[in-house]
């Protein structure tokens, strides 16, 4: 494959530094720069179309293009890889940034002298969750009338849906061998109130309402208040009692303030399926006010009325007033209130909010795991198969790629109260040939949107002949502040109140020395997350000295760790080897002056492609302890 080689450039570093970094990063302390500039920048939107359709990028893309000297066939998916920065706004594994931002800097900045440094902030379209590839193989399995008799069976032919009575029932007709693993989508006719079995109305008659009125208990459940308005007996306005589980809360801060009412959804209490049926401005008991509200989110909310007495999620609740709908929701209007209360014997959180039942075509994924079907699940997300209405309803039989706004729109209207950061995967019919496709949407607070695995990444882009990327992490430290670098003490004894400090004079400096004593200590520096997925030859140096203590090697310790996740305590950590001098001993400060060198490199290609932090470790013990110095790191790849 043809390939664009950009020489690695030089960096531009603190003027006050040593003369060692001076000359590594800057050709010598004879160097002389016109117009050098060290810049964080952040791509726009419209940055990533102007990397498309720059001219020299184009090029390069073409020529990352591949032939097939065998058969001549092109592969062309580098240049397609490239188009989709501008389609995505970010860029992504196969066309990356350390390849197509050198020629933007260099159009965009053409004054810019050798030196100049640019900390640009990128996009990175990791790609789609892996596990959604698992939905390809999908298969649809439609009950037959077969199937509905055996569910039903003997003596009650002829029905030909489910119930929620019978829809446990679903996998005992499901085939009994399937690979591990596999996935069906399993399409069967629904409905949410149960069939009579000599005399009634007949089947579609909600049970125990056929008059229109409450039986003996007084109220109807959720699904059978639903059924009745299905069925004409409950119109809007009518003056009901629903009884239900409380499912979620719904915050009406400002309604609150003035009516002390509050409104939250309830579940029914037979089946429980929650049919987004919500109790709108609601009163207590005896049509009283509740006294406070104390919201958090859906799901964790304590409500403690004026007789002192506190409402939780799972609480069986009657709740009298006027039917409406609303925007699709099944409620109880404004001043309803209860005429019932039963609490949880221990107050937990609801079920997850599943989508609500309706009558029609289910379509409801199952997975064979250790020999059994079992309903789909998956702790990432909210996994649902797109209902067989939808296509009728849209007039396709299956959705293409730009057909997206099909999927948005029904999770919209599944899903009206969504919390930012939740994530919805729709599994849904792909090709002509019947193949599933699987996209995972992200709530962002307003819309769904799709899940392209977008990061953000910072990489350091150098000018020497030719802008190029060869810095992954540098911190001067020296009149630059601790920048980015945490620290994390896992021992400090009294009197110590820290061991690392930041000293524009001597940079980043660790001491458990105080009041004219020494005391044992564990504190570490850490850096910020370091992305080496790209890197190819990663060397990593920094200045240092220490003083006061002789043994510098039980005091000090450089580590990398690719789990880091906040904690030092709880991830994993390979120690470095301290280099060699030419004459064999170890390349470290001698403990006896304060005078600054280099550590020489350290070869991190064992880290190409993870993301790591590097930490800085100080220990003392015995009454025993030096001064150790930091400035000057750098993590690039090597000159040429």
């Amino acid at each position: 494959m043809k390939k664009v080689l950009f020489f690695l450039a030089s960096t531009l570093m603190l003027a006050s530094c040593e003369n060692y970094f001076i000359d590594k990063n800057l050709g010598g302390s004879d160097y002389n720069p016109t117009d050098v500039r060290t810049i964080d920048y952040t791509l726009t939107d419209a940055d990533y179309n102007t990397i498309v359709g720059n001219k020299d990028n184009i090029a390069l893309a073409l020529a990352e293009c591949t032939v097939d000297t065998l058969t001549g066939t092109i592969d062309s998916s580098a240049y397609f890889a490239f188009l989709r920065i501008g389609e995505n706004l970010a860029f992504n594994k196969q066309a990356p940034a350390d390849l197509y931002v050198p020629a933007f800097l260099a159009a965009k900045f053409p004054q810019l002298s050798k030196g100049s440094l640019f900390n640009i902030t990128y996009k990175n379209c990791e790609g789609a969750p892996e596990y959604l590839t698992t939905f390809a193989s999908t298969t649809k399995y439609a009950l037959s009338t077969a199937d509905y008799e055996a569910i039903w069976g003997e003596g009650k032919g002829g029905i030909h849906y489910l119930t929620p009575a019978t829809v446990m029932g679903l996998t005992s007709v499901l085939p009994t061998e399937a690979e591990e693993g596999a996935i069906l989508a399993v399409v069967y006719e629904y409905k949410d109130t149960e069939p009579s079995f000599g005399g009634g109305n007949g089947d579609d008659a909600p049970k125990g309402f056929f008059d229109g009125t409450a039986d003996s208990r007084g109220f109807y459940t959720t699904s059978e208040a639903i059924a009745a308005v299905d069925a004409g007996m409950i119109a809007k306005d009518d003056s009901i009692k629903v009884g239900g589980i409380i499912s979620r809360w719904f915050k009406k801060s400002s309604k609150f303030d003035t009516y002390h009412s509050v409104s939250f959804f309830v579940m029914d209490p037979v089946t429980g399926q929650e049919h987004e049926f919500e109790f709108y401005n609601c009163y207590t008991l005896n049509k009283d006010s509740f006294e406070t509200f104390e919201y958090t989110d859906e799901m964790n909310a304590i409500c403690i009325d004026r007789a002192g007495r506190e409402f939780h999620l799972g609480d069986t609740v009657v709740g009298a007033g006027k039917y409406t709908i609303y925007n699709g929701t099944h409620e109880l209007n404004t001043n309803c209130y209860l005429t019932e209360w039963r609490p949880v014997a221990t107050p937990a959180p609801a079920p997850k909010k599943a989508a609500a039942a309706a009558n029609g075509k289910k379509t409801v994924l199952y997975q064979f795991s250790e020999g059994k079907w079992k309903a789909y699940k998956n702790e990432a997300a909210t996994v649902v198969a797109l209902p067989e209405d939808v296509y009728a309803a849209v007039g396709y039989t299956y959705l293409l790629d730009k057909n997206k706004n099909i999927l948005t729109t029904f999770l919209a209207q599944e899903y009206p109260y969504a919390q930012a950061g939740q994530a919805f995967t729709v599994v849904y019919v792909a090709t002509k040939e019947g193949a599933y496709k699987a996209i995972e949407f992200l709530y962002d607070g307003a819309t769904f949107v799709e899940n392209l695995g977008i990061s953000y990444t910072t990489t350091t882009f150098s000018l020497s002949d030719v802008w190029g990327s060869t810095i992954y992490y540098k911190q001067a430290i020296m009149g630059e502040g601790q920048g980015k670098l945490t620290i994390q003490n896992v021992k400090l004894t009294d009197p110590l109140t820290y061991v690392w400090y930041y000293s524009a004079a001597y940079g980043m400096c660790a001491s458990a020395y105080k009041d004219g004593a020494s005391y044992d200590s564990e504190s570490w520096l850490v850096t910020p997350q370091i992305d080496l997925t790209r890197a190819k030859t990663p060397q990593f140096g920094f200045d240092h000295a220490f003083n006061k203590a002789p043994n510098f090697t039980e005091e000090c310790t450089v580590l990398v760790s690719t789990n880091y996740a906040g904690d030092v305590t709880t991830c994993d950590w390979t120690a470095l080897e301290w280099n060699l001098n030419e004459d064999g001993t170890l390349n470290i400060p001698s403990g006896t002056s304060w005078t600054f060198q280099h550590t020489g490199y350290f070869d991190f290609t064992p880290f190409v492609g993870e993301k790591i932090n590097i930490a800085f470790r100080y220990t003392t013990a015995n009454g025993v302890s030096g001064t150790w110095e930091l400035k000057n790191l750098l993590l690039s790849e090597p000159e040429n």
